[in-house]
């Protein structure tokens, strides 16, 4: 379990931000430290993931005991996406195997050299607690066990055409507005939500209050999350029956005339303004022909500066659909949700 960090007297409120589009759409993403000591969040966004099936992608992980997972899921979930045999043909089904996916990979000893450039090793001594005793070559010796004691939410959205498919564990949160009304498309994962408790419980876990926050075992405060492999060890359970699992819950949305724009964005955001606020701030700032970069700044900056202030580390993406001629949303909006080709080039950006 991770030790809390001090935060910052003065927040550091320099932003990070990345504009971009194809025809058929028009983004901007921005991050900013906040009040927190270190910045521990990362994006991706790629407008042209897959030319061929017309696929772009954008997700948002929120890092937790360090920022080395999430940086590792926006440099490679995006690409396990495009590699599931499901591409093509059913997108949910290839975002889902891709978060199991990179609990795969964060076990492999290949992925340890990245992972320790992404955290400098000394982060996890500083920051891991206790945790890394459950790792034994932690004991002998400078063996980097970043994985065991820190991972990352995850909210990832797959646009095709006029489908939209969003997976999510954890709290990051994905919200569109459709015709200024803010339709929430994932669900926060918390462990004390009756069906997270039930999982827990099953797995020989327990939930409780501490520190401001319902917790797993007393330690982590989500109950979905990529890495946090300590929570993940009972060999007769599946990954999706763990103490913690980082199960997607998927959801898929039909783009429709009226659908305006998407926000996708961490806990430090939603914590301190509603989805419809949400909304409001970007309709308002988009009807008075403001660009996109400077709306997720303002966004940002709303955040920090509210009463009480969000004192995480923020991070947003914002996507406006452009509705090009010929290429119209559907008139009837369907939505569905589920709780548990070759590769083109494509642009990107990563922030890491």
């Amino acid at each position: 379990m991770a030790q809390p960090q001090r935060p910052l007297q003065v927040p550091d409120i320099t932003k990070s931000t990345h504009s971009g589009g194809n025809t058929v759409l028009a983004y901007a993403s921005s991050a900013m430290q906040g009040y927190r000591s270190t910045m521990e969040d990362a994006h991706a966004t790629i407008e042209n993931l897959d030319a061929l099936t017309n696929t772009s992608f954008f997700g948002v992980y929120d890092g937790h005991g360090g920022s080395a997972v999430a940086r590792y899921c926006a440099n490679h979930l995006h690409n396990k996406v495009l590699e599931q045999e499901d591409f093509s043909s059913n997108l949910a089904n290839a975002l889902r195997q891709s978060f199991f996916r990179m609990d795969e990979m964060l076990r492999n000893q290949a992925a340890s050299k990245e992972l320790t450039e992404y955290g400098s090793g000394n982060e996890y001594w500083r920051t891991a607690g206790r945790s890394w005793l459950r790792c034994a070559p932690c004991v002998l010796g400078p063996v980097y066990c970043g994985p065991l004691a820190e991972g990352c939410t995850a909210c990832v959205v797959l646009i095709r055409n006029t489908q939209i498919v969003v997976g999510n564990a954890g709290d990051a949160r994905c919200v569109i507005s459709r015709n200024g009304q803010a339709i929430a498309l994932s669900n926060d994962h918390k462990p004390n939500f009756p069906e997270e408790t039930q999982r827990i419980v099953a797995a020989g876990g327990s939930v409780s209050f501490s520190r401001g926050s319902h917790r797993v075992n007393n330690g982590i405060a989500v109950s979905r999350a990529i890495g946090d492999l300590s929570y993940k060890n009972n060999k007769k359970l599946r990954p999706e029956q763990q103490l913690l699992t980082c199960s997607p819950e998927i959801r898929a949305d039909q783009l429709t005339d009226d659908t305006e724009f998407l926000v996708i964005a961490c806990d430090g955001v939603w914590d301190v303004l509603a989805n419809q606020a949400v909304v409001d701030f970007v309709r308002l700032h988009l009807n008075n022909g403001v660009e996109l970069s400077v709306i997720c700044e303002s966004l940002l900056q709303e955040a920090i500066t509210r009463d009480p202030p969000s004192t995480d580390n923020m991070s947003v993406i914002l996507v406006r659909f452009l509705h090009p001629e010929g290429n119209r949303g559907a008139r009837a909006a369907t939505s569905s949700t589920s709780t548990g080709t070759v590769p083109s080039r494509h642009s990107k950006s990563i922030s890491l």
